[in-house]
């Protein structure tokens, strides 16, 4: 008898000494698919395709084909389901539909790889009342707000320009 692992296709297995059917593991109330669970479980740790495609090394089309439900998705290689659990997922949940009992552990072991979320980074105090500012202009006013930025901060990749200094008088 062989399993397709990489696969996940488990609709049920045969059991050829006993001559009869072995029921799937999750039946009632579970998630039925692979690629639903890696979902949910990348849901879980609060990440996006983006982040979890540049964990694993793969892009976020790839994230999104595997994630693709009704058979329609590619299958997860093996060697991403180990990176995925080290980033902290419950390997044995998307494969299977049931929770690892061990992941509490296996979290602690593996808790260098987490990939936290990208956020932006917070405003200062000063930058917040100037975006409330911003906010409150009528688009004209915008426009004349963003001309003065502009003019006051050189463009990205030129360097502004010193002015030129006087020349010395002779004493």
């Amino acid at each position: 008898m062989q399993l397709k692992i990489i696969s996940f296709t488990f609709p049920c297995c045969f059991d050829q000494s006993m001559g009869r059917k072995i029921p799937p593991v999750n039946t009632d109330g579970v998630i039925n698919s692979s690629s639903a669970r890696l979902k949910a479980e990348r849901t879980r740790l609060g990440l996006s395709q983006v982040a979890l495609g540049q964990a694993l090394g793969v892009t976020k089309w790839t994230i999104i084909n595997y994630e693709r439900t009704g058979g329609r998705g590619t299958p997860i290689p093996a060697d991403l389901l180990s990176a995925c659990s080290r980033l902290g997922m419950d390997v044995q949940y998307i494969v299977t539909g049931v929770s690892s009992s061990n992941l509490n552990r296996v979290a602690e072991e593996t808790g260098s790889y987490r990939v936290e979320p990208k956020r932006p980074p917070a405003l200062s105090p000063d930058e917040h009342r100037l975006l409330e500012k911003y906010r409150r202009l009528k688009p004209p006013q915008r426009a004349q707000a963003q001309t003065i930025v502009a003019a006051l901060v050189p463009a990205e990749g030129k360097t502004a320009k010193k002015p030129a200094a006087r020349p010395r008088r002779k004493r």
